[in-house]
């Protein structure tokens, strides 16, 4: 049992720095990263990341069986007003500023992404707008009837509750991006490498949450003997439930 615990303690530490590693990896060896200083401020992150999985555990220990209701949908109001509030005060006060935090690494520097997401402005996908705005619809609905879902089989966990917040948010919030700004605004510059925002946060958080979630639930153990044909009875099922609680809204 102890065991189980400092593996959870250390995986919940650790997946933010790795997924950052594993980010800064790739911009090295496409040789975005040029200088030393940027290296290693960069590298510094993962120490904050680290700090942040930390926070993240003692709360997983503390709210272990989730939230209520009621406070489920107070954070995610939160959550909407902190990046939505922030973009409409940027938009009309500030989205003309330009303030260098840190010198050479983090910024204040508002744009809009009109390429609708990071992956499309990194890598040119060139997928349409209106796609993306499809496709973030999609990804709203899904998120949140494979919450119900869970739900509806009597589970409730901390983990649940969090990756549903933050990856339903962070979704919403770039949908909204989308529909009212034309794009995603973007204010947090780091080095030269990208421009993120609040929601970007959200669904890194939210992914963070994710893996905890199908890790607790032994997802990942080797014990599972369930067959093809039973994975796609469980899908058909999921999509089952879902017609039907879409059909009753």
């Amino acid at each position: 049992m102890a065991d189980n615990k400092n593996k959870e303690k250390w995986l919940t530490i650790g997946l933010l720095p790795i997924m950052w590693l594993v980010y800064f990896a790739f911009e090295i060896f496409t040789g975005r990263v040029n200088d030393i200083y940027t290296l290693v401020m960069n590298l510094l992150l993962t120490l904050v990341f680290a700090f942040t999985g930390l926070i993240i555990y003692y709360l997983s220990k503390k709210y272990n069986k989730g939230f209520t209701n009621k406070t489920v949908i107070i954070i995610f109001l939160i959550l909407m007003l902190i990046d939505q509030g922030i973009k409409i005060i940027i938009k009309f006060f500030f989205f003309n500023n330009y303030v260098e935090i840190i010198k050479g690494f983090l910024s204040f520097d508002p744009i809009i992404n009109t390429d609708g997401s990071w992956l499309n402005a990194r890598f040119g996908l060139g997928v349409g707008f209106s796609a993306l705005i499809v496709l973030n619809i999609i990804a709203v609905i899904l998120v949140i009837e494979v919450y119900r879902y869970y739900l509806s089989k009597g589970n409730k966990s901390f983990w649940a509750d969090m990756s549903f917040l933050f990856i339903s948010t962070g979704a919403l919030c770039s949908l909204i991006d989308k529909v009212f700004y034309g794009g995603s605004l973007d204010f947090i510059g780091i080095s030269d490498l990208f421009i993120a925002d609040i929601k970007d946060i959200y669904i890194n958080l939210g992914i963070l949450f994710f893996i905890m979630l199908i890790y607790i639930g032994g997802y990942f153990k080797d014990e599972d003997n369930s067959t093809l044909k039973d994975d796609w009875n469980s899908i058909k099922k999921f999509l089952k439930f879902m017609k039907k609680d879409i059909l009753r809204k």
